[in-house]
């Protein structure tokens, strides 16, 4: 403020930024992201789970639903598959967030793949699970059993369909006739690869239950 008591006029003195200017490299060492970047950054780390376990699991979840399992299910043995201690029907639902009813029933379902430990303790009426966690198992297990519910009832019901169809004499129903047979022939050499398939996984457990047989010694 001037001695009139006017304010004073101040005017910035700005110098226009030249080649050499040491002012540019002071300049890009405080630059900041721009926003874009920032909401990139944002929403590529909503898209990720919190953790690698929680990626793991999620990943090993979607892996058991495409093999065949329900929701439920894949949920139940991606949770089970870090736990190293038997746990409880009671401790399941409370970990996983599902009814104790539903946890029940798809355990039942779970136990035809022999692929969980069933215990009981002494004074207890709760009954405990382990999971085995051997991949390789559970797919033999699964790939056996659409094996043996699919290939002998086609081969049981399609011939008789098939005798049928030629009882009735050439006519207009030839084309269906063939169709059929071509069906039948396709599930003839699938259930042979399906058997040599199941004949090479038996024996891959068959190895690695030496294995760890031997490394148990």
């Amino acid at each position: 403020m001037d001695t009139d008591g006017k304010k004073e006029k101040l005017t910035a003195n700005i110098r226009p930024v030249r080649p050499g200017d040491d002012r540019i490299g002071k300049a890009e060492h405080h630059s900041f992201p721009s926003p874009c970047l920032l909401c990139n950054r944002r929403s590529v780390s909503q898209e990720y789970p919190e953790s690698a376990k929680d990626e793991f699991t999620e990943l090993l979840t979607q892996n058991l639903k495409a093999m065949g399992f329900d929701e439920i299910s894949s949920k139940i043995l991606a949770f089970l598959f870090f736990e190293t201690e038997e746990m409880s029907l009671e401790e399941i639902s409370v970990e996983t967030g599902y009814s104790l009813s539903a946890i029940s029933t798809a355990m039942k379902k779970l136990s035809q793949y022999h692929i969980l430990k069933r215990f009981t303790r002494p004074g207890s009426k709760k009954v405990f699970f382990i999971l085995e966690k051997d991949l390789i198992s559970l797919s033999t297990q699964m790939l056996r059993m659409r094996y043996e519910s699919i290939f002998p009832l086609t081969k049981k019901i399609l011939p008789g369909i098939i005798r049928e169809y030629e009882q009735k004499g050439p006519g207009s129903i030839e084309d269906d006739l063939e169709v059929i047979k071509a069906y039948y022939g396709q599930m003839l050499e699938l259930e042979n690869i399906y058997g040599k398939l199941l004949e090479i996984m038996d024996n891959t457990n068959i190895d690695i239950g030496n294995r760890n047989s031997l490394q148990d010694e």
